[in-house]
């Protein structure tokens, strides 16, 4: 097998979807060459013409310059990488991949988290959201994601495009990855499978920063799959995600069928969502006034 750059001591990417885990496998690795969406809006604009066949691989890689080519980073964590996959692997044969994984369930509800965090901000600090990242959202949501900080909606009607999206995802991953060079790792186990990373990446695993393994995590969640049950969404995840997550995750699984079992889908009064929100927005004016713009992150 060809060797990485004599550079760097070993080259690592992380491929998973937002909200799996790459801020916690970037610090996993802080005592190395690690980078966390470096340049995350750029490669994001680059990634979407390539996908829509405006640009060649030759001029993505040239458009990518050294973000990418040549490689700088040992481990190099970003959440666009899945976009560009089959690039990477076939540009890098001596790379190795993370694919980190979370339930449908568990991120349907972070990633829509983190866009209704990201819209409500709006009200209390000026925020500019690059167009890539609105595409991609618009993309991953079907149209349906909002930013726009004067929408007073929920955002049930993105968690069928969102599984869609989750779906296709893990399909064309897996086909993807060469079983050699890459691991699987469910968000919620990074911290127990530290001997593998280590192993796939050539390394010690005492080198690994395991103090930073639980990194970005938030305790507060709203239930969108219990809050908007509807014979509509149980049909879709049964159609797309039942598979996947009985063979992926099955605890998970278990406990959403369960659910359904012992309860029917119930018309949505908004009062949990209402109340869910103004609830984000007490802390959100917390935090304004303490840290500015940067609760945007």
């Amino acid at each position: 097998m060809p060797v990485h750059p004599p550079w760097l001591r070993f080259q690592a990417y992380v491929v998973g979807l937002p909200k799996t885990g790459s801020t916690s496998m970037a610090t996993l690795f802080g005592n190395y060459r690690s980078g966390h969406e470096w340049q995350l809006n750029e490669l994001l604009e680059l990634a979407l013409a390539r996908r829509r066949g405006t640009m060649s691989d030759r001029e993505f890689a040239e458009a990518a310059g050294r973000r990418l080519v040549p490689a700088s980073l040992e481990m190099n964590s970003a959440t666009c990488h899945h976009l560009y996959l089959d690039f990477l692997i076939d540009r890098f044969p001596h790379a190795v991949f993370f694919h980190t994984i979370r339930d449908v369930l568990s991120w349907t509800t972070s990633l829509l988290d983190m866009v209704l965090w990201k819209r409500l901000t709006g009200r209390m600090v000026p925020v500019s959201f690059p167009m890539p990242a609105r595409e991609i959202l618009r993309e991953m949501t079907g149209g349906t994601g909002s930013l726009d900080p004067d929408d007073e909606g929920d955002d049930r009607s993105s968690l069928l495009p969102l599984m869609r999206f989750w779906t296709a995802h893990m399909r064309e991953t897996a086909s993807l990855l060469p079983a050699d060079r890459s691991l699987q790792i469910r968000t919620r186990e990074i911290p127990n499978r530290l001997p593998e990373i280590a192993a796939l990446a050539g390394i010690p695993v005492a080198t690994l920063r395991q103090d930073w393994s639980h990194s970005n995590r938030s305790a507060h969640r709203f239930d969108r799959f219990r809050a908007f049950d509807s014979e509509e969404l149980r049909g879709a995840y049964d159609r797309q995600c039942a598979s996947h997550m009985a063979d992926l995750f099955p605890s998970e699984h278990a406990a959403w069928m369960d659910y359904r079992t012992e309860n029917s889908p119930r018309e949505a009064s908004g009062d949990d969502w209402n109340r869910y929100r103004s609830e984000l927005l007490k802390r959100m004016a917390d935090a304004a006034r303490k840290f500015g713009p940067r609760i945007t992150h």
